[in-house]
C-alpha cells in the first residue's frame, strides 16, 4: 500500500517472488491481487483525469481547473483574454475564463437594478498545485409561492380521463445546473495576478464578449476571500478585507 502510494506500481516479479515464498494461498499474496485489482480501478475512477504531472506553468494550471469545474455544463467555453487589451488597464496579464450559452442567459435576464458580485478567492486543487479562482454570481432567485399540498391526502382523488389535465396547474421553470441555492452563478475566471484590476479587465472583457448588459448591471467586487488573505493586491491595505467596489456602466466606485 505505501509503496503504491509513492508511486512504485507492483509488477509481476514481484507476484512470482511472493508466490514462491509464501505460496498461491499465502496471505501476502492475497493482499497483492486485491492490491492490484481495486487499486488501478481507483486510480481511474475519476472523470476529469490529470495528466502526470500536471503542467507548471500558471496559465496551463488554470485552463485545466477551469476546464474541470465548467464540465458540469457540456456548452461551457474556456477563453483567454490578455488584459493589455482593455483600454486604461494597469496589469499586463492573462485571463482565463469560463462561460456557458445559459450563462449568458441567465445573465441577460437579470434585472438591471439589481447587484451581482465577483466573489474570491476560492482554491481548487490539482494534485500538489492550486489554482485561486473568482465567480461572477447573482443573489438566489425567490421561489415561486404555490400553494401547500398534502400528499397523503387522498379526500380529493381526480380521474385524469374525464376533466381537463390542464386546471389548476402552476408552470415553474426548471432551474438550470447553475443555479444555486445560495446564488446563481454567470462566470469563473482565474487571472494570472488575482488582482482587483485584472477582475475589472475580466469584467469589460465578458461586457465585449457577448454579455452587452454588464454595461446596465452594477457589479461589486470583495477582496473578501474564504482562503484569507490569499488575493495579491499591490495598491489595496489588506487590511480592507470588507471593501467593495462598485462598477456601473465602466465607472469604477469605492464604498464607504
Amino acid at each position: 500500500m505505501v509503496a503504491y502510494i509513492q508511486g512504485v506500481m507492483p509488477d509481476p516479479d514481484m507476484e512470482n517472488m511472493l508466490i514462491n515464498i509464501f505460496g498461491r494461498r499465502g496471505h501476502p499474496v492475497r493482499k497483492y491481487w486485491r492490491m492490484m485489482y481495486w487499486m488501478p480501478k481507483f486510480k481511474n475512477i475519476s472523470p476529469w483525469p490529470l495528466p502526470n504531472p500536471v503542467p507548471s506553468t500558471s496559465l496551463e494550471l488554470a485552463k485545466l481547473a477551469l476546464e474541470r469545474m465548467s464540465s458540469v455544463d457540456l456548452q461551457s467555453e474556456v477563453s483567454v483574454y490578455q488584459t493589455s487589451d482593455i483600454k486604461d488597464s494597469i496589469d499586463d496579464t492573462w485571463i482565463v475564463s469560463a462561460q456557458s450559452p445559459i450563462q449568458r442567459e441567465l445573465l441577460d435576464a437579470h434585472p438591471h437594478d439589481v447587484s451581482i458580485y465577483v466573489e474570491g478567492a476560492f482554491r481548487i486543487w490539482l494534485r500538489n498545485a492550486s489554482v485561486s479562482y473568482f465567480i461572477l454570481r447573482a443573489d438566489a432567485r425567490p421561489k415561486p409561492n404555490l400553494p401547500p399540498q398534502d400528499l397523503d391526502d387522498v379526500g380529493n382523488l381526480r380521474i385524469p380521463f374525464f376533466e381537463d389535465s390542464t386546471e389548476n396547474q402552476a408552470l415553474v421553470r426548471q432551474p438550470s445546473v447553475h443555479e444555486q441555492e445560495d446564488g446563481t452563478i454567470f462566470a469563473m475566471c482565474a487571472t494570472g495576478t488575482s488582482s482587483r484590476d485584472s477582475l475589472l479587465s475580466w469584467i469589460r472583457s465578458l461586457e465585449i464578449n457577448g454579455n452587452p448588459v454588464l454595461a446596465k448591471v452594477p457589479v461589486l467586487f470583495t477582496s473578501k476571500s474564504p482562503l484569507g488573505a490569499v488575493i495579491p493586491i499591490d495598491k489595496c491595505d489588506s487590511a480592507e478585507s470588507t471593501e467593495h467596489t462598485n462598477l456601473k456602466s465602466g465607472t469604477e466606485h469605492k464604498d464607504d
